[in-house]
């Protein structure tokens, strides 16, 4: 990857442990999967609102798409959040009902569910704050697999076409996010001893 996610990374575990405070061994498990689900929701709902603006540059592209996020989690996604978590809606490749057994597993104390829950929370956000990334640079006017080559520093085709949240969220994931991710996690355990 070319771009620093320590910042996502820091923020993600000062939320996790925030969350370990607040909520019970038992319901910790579901509100990160939860979280999981809030954020993509929101992501996908905001999607065809902000792919087609314009800014003079990726940073007033990022705050505004920022603040659209905010707005869209806030005000379209939360009273909703519930209806699509029964619903098992779909979003990107994933849905509520694959982390079942996980969210089970995980609130009656397997530490190896817990962790694996965690992870994939991580890796949520890192490849969710790529996406956000990636539509403020196409806001700003570099081209959709140019942004992709700014990013993590692979190059592509010129002309692959790169239309949805989907497809975004599964080239990072081939990319190195995932790669990217266990760095982060070595350099936290490395500045730890």
């Amino acid at each position: 990857m070319n771009t620093d996610l320590t910042s996502t990374f820091k923020d993600s575990r000062r939320l996790l442990n925030e969350w370990k405070n607040r909520y019970s061994k038992e319901e910790y498990p579901n509100k990160l999967v939860l979280n999981i689900f809030y954020r993509k929701y929101s992501i996908d709902r905001m999607w065809p609102n902000v792919l087609n603006n314009s800014y003079p540059d990726w940073e007033t592209a990022y705050e505004n798409n920022k603040h659209e996020y905010a707005r869209v989690a806030q005000n379209e996604i939360v009273p909703v959040l519930e209806t699509f978590i029964k619903m098992d809606k779909k979003v990107t490749t994933v849905r509520y009902s694959d982390f079942y057994s996980y969210i089970d597993s995980a609130s009656k104390g397997n530490i190896e569910a817990i962790k694996g829950i965690e992870y994939t929370y991580f890796l949520h956000r890192v490849l969710d704050e790529l996406v956000i990334l990636w539509i403020s640079f196409v806001n700003a006017g570099i081209q959709r697999v140019e942004a992709i080559t700014k990013l993590t520093g692979v190059v592509l085709p010129p002309k692959m076409p790169i239309e949805s949240y989907l497809e975004v969220e599964q080239l990072f994931d081939q990319l190195g996010a995932e790669k990217y991710l266990y760095s982060l996690f070595i350099k936290e355990h490395n500045n730890q001893i």
